[in-house]
């Protein structure tokens, strides 16, 4: 099952690569280990070209983010202890982050805001729970920082107050989103890569 779930977050990794989602070696991803494995999670490792991606380069965290013995001499992401926070919801089972130019540009110029409202648009019902474009979702919006520890601690206080999204923004610097399955988080970032770029082309209208 594990082997199955690589060859499927390959696929998207180099498919978001040719979406220009994934820049030079930007970009982090992740799965939750199949029972009896689940509190440990498979994670892409840092530094690595995501259109020359491959198996190989993923490893093995557990619940606190550090890499099992096997996987010592391998270095996780950068922003693994974001991944880790989001595990500690049961239901998600997937987590992408994306660096398109569209959740960029958009998170960039609502750095100041807490969270942004997306509402009229049909690609809302790509999210989970939502069933019409009428519905009312909030984006929460981060100041990019380089000390993760401090950070999730504020993803985490923040997205309490929004439970229902499966995603966020960090300023200037790219997108999560996350689901019940890999698929299920590929629907999620690609329905907020469109959306976004919606928005962008509407604010530069104004």
């Amino acid at each position: 099952m594990t082997q199955s779930l690589q060859q499927e977050l390959l696929a998207v990794i180099h498919w978001f690569h040719a979406k220009g989602w994934a820049p030079a070696t930007s970009t982090n991803y992740s799965f939750r280990n199949p029972l009896p494995e689940s509190d440990t999670y498979t994670i892409s490792r840092s530094g690595v070209d995501k259109g020359a991606f491959k198996v190989e380069d993923f490893m093995v965290i557990d619940a606190k983010g550090q890499p099992l013995e096997a996987y010592r001499h391998l270095r996780p992401s950068a922003e693994t202890l974001l991944h880790t926070l989001l595990y500690e919801q049961p239901e998600v089972n997937a987590i992408l982050h994306t660096h398109s130019v569209a959740n960029t540009v958009y998170s960039w110029i609502h750095r100041e805001e807490k969270a942004v409202k997306i509402t009229g648009f049909e690609l809302l019902k790509g999210l989970q729970g939502i069933t019409t474009h009428l519905a009312e979702v909030w984006i929460p919006v981060f100041e990019n920082e380089q000390d993760i520890a401090s950070l999730s601690k504020k993803v985490k206080t923040r997205l309490e107050e929004y439970p229902n999204t499966p995603g966020f923004l960090l300023a200037g610097h790219g997108l999560y989103a996350w689901g019940n399955s890999i698929a299920e988080a590929k629907r999620h970032i690609e329905s907020f890569e469109f959306l976004f770029e919606c928005l962008n082309q509407i604010e530069s209208r104004r």
